[in-house]
């Protein structure tokens, strides 16, 4: 059966088209930056991608489920918007629409590196900090908007987070939190070593990590000061929730041990009778970028077949 995944992002609409659990085409555009046209863009995408039997979709932000209303994202412009409604007018196929955090739970519970296991987390390191909770094999939304975590509050009157709240998680353990450290850096130290290596692209988290894995000794503490950041949060979610895994997704988990490396050292030495339990393994996630578009498709082939209550 084929089917059409389509993650909707900050910057970028991605879609895939899936034969069963296999990407056989991708899609890319950007992300419109008017509300009324977000159902337009996805339809755009279907249409580029020859149609499917059935279409997911998956948006950063707050998504009421199983209706599939864009409540609010920080990121994505729009409130209240009845995204599936619109979207089954438009296309006239089985839709399902999500979060992007579940969706890409979903794609790694099912074929990727959360696959085996009935309790899983998945956490997405990025722009933020998002994430996803399985429990028994299935997606737990609570009354639909669990897994928000980067907005815990992690430093009282902390830094100014996205969300319009102080001191977030996500403001000390993500992409622009690396960032903002780096930028603070070079601003002070004009002439040193990364400000040399940065010198010729913008300064993202991305591009930090860069310098750190080629060797820039300031750039892996920085590095080393987030990924301890990042650990803290995810004992405190261990503590809570007790995984059997933890999948660590988005644009920095994509590096590997530069972050989850300290990631890992900090939770062990915090984690709650730790001399007495096992931290779970705390893995990189398997599908990459294309995990929430990969998701998407799935849960709507799953929705195609069985109904939305089996997602």
């Amino acid at each position: 059966m084929a089917s059409i995944g389509v993650d909707i992002g900050g910057t970028k609409v991605l879609g895939v088209l899936l034969e069963e659990s296999t990407v056989v085409r991708r899609v890319k555009l950007a992300t419109p930056s008017q509300p009324a046209d977000l159902a337009k863009s996805v339809q755009t995408v279907v249409g580029e991608l020859g149609g499917a039997d059935s279409v997911g979709v998956g948006i950063a932000g707050l998504v009421q489920f199983p209706e599939g209303v864009f409540a609010w994202g920080p990121h994505v412009a729009g409130t209240r918007l009845p995204l599936r409604d619109q979207l089954e007018e438009l296309l006239d196929v089985p839709i399902v629409v999500d979060s992007d955090a579940n969706t890409a739970a979903y794609a790694e519970m099912t074929i990727g590196n959360g696959r085996g296991y009935s309790n899983m987390l998945l956490v997405t390191l990025g722009t933020g900090i998002g994430g996803a909770i399985v429990i028994g094999g299935r997606l737990y939304r609570g009354d639909s908007f669990a897994g928000e975590w980067g907005h815990m509050l992690y430093q009282p009157n902390g830094r100014q987070c996205a969300c319009g709240k102080q001191g977030c998680w996500e403001t000390v353990a993500s992409g622009p939190a690396l960032a903002a450290l780096a930028t603070a850096f070079v601003s002070e130290n004009p002439s040193g070593s990364l400000s040399h290596f940065l010198s010729d692209t913008a300064i993202t988290g991305k591009a930090v990590t860069q310098a750190a894995d080629a060797g820039d000794e300031v750039a892996r503490g920085l590095v080393t000061q987030v990924g301890a950041d990042f650990g803290r949060g995810l004992c405190n979610l261990i503590a809570i929730f007790d995984p059997e895994v933890v999948v660590v997704g988005g644009g920095l988990g994509s590096i590997g041990e530069s972050i989850l490396g300290p990631a890992r050292r900090v939770a062990a030495d915090a984690l709650h009778g730790a001399a007495h339990r096992m931290l779970p393994p705390i893995l990189v996630a398997g599908l990459g970028p294309d995990a929430g578009a990969i998701g998407a498709g799935l849960m709507a082939q799953e929705v195609a077949e069985n109904g939305i209550e089996s997602v």
